[in-house]
């Protein structure tokens, strides 16, 4: 038998590996335990849960979707770095129209799966304002000088918000241009 791994396990791992040496994430293992010790708890009881079984299987329910969510979170935040990066390229050969679209696309994508968690770390205010900042469409290099720093300055403030929002340490955030972080 073969063991596989898709989608958010995979990202989940990624971002572990590529948290700061300061501020280790463990997204991917705090998942997994709960949903192993969850399945575990509920297949050794042989009738109906009690309440104590019950609340033991909410709380690790909780600490799987919140490192589960965590890890979406996360992912935006790379991407946020990535956008960044090939904003940072403008105007050299460095630049790839199609990596920027692939990341802006990426970016965006993670950052609308956060609306289905209706206990999620985001209040509905500041999902609209993480939304509003990150546009429709990215800046692209063609776009006024003034709008690609307004641009950048938004994803700043995004990336910002989703580190307040999900307690993320500063070091897994990145710098002005997308660099250290996720």
């Amino acid at each position: 038998m073969k063991e596989f791994n898709f989608g958010q396990s995979v990202n989940a791992s990624k971002r572990d590996r590529g948290s700061s040496q300061d501020a280790r994430t463990n997204f991917s293992s705090q998942a997994f335990t709960a949903f192993r010790d969850g399945r575990k708890l509920i297949s050794s009881i042989p009738g109906p849960l009690n309440n104590a079984q019950r609340s033991r299987l909410v709380a690790f329910r909780d600490r799987a979707r919140d490192n589960w969510e965590n890890a979406i979170a996360a992912t935006v935040v790379h991407y946020i770095n990535e956008v960044l990066k090939d904003m940072g390229a403008f105007g050299t050969s460095g630049y790839s129209f199609v990596s920027h679209a692939k990341h802006w696309s990426e970016m965006k994508g993670f950052a609308l799966g956060l609306q289905f968690n209706p206990a999620g770390a985001l209040t509905d205010a500041e999902f609209s304002r993480l939304h509003a900042w990150m546009g429709q469409a990215p800046a692209l290099s063609t776009s006024a000088t003034g709008a690609i720093a307004s641009y950048r300055d938004a994803l700043r403030r995004s990336r910002a918000l989703l580190g307040d929002a999900y307690g993320f340490a500063p070091e897994n955030l990145g710098d002005a241009n997308g660099v250290g972080g996720w």
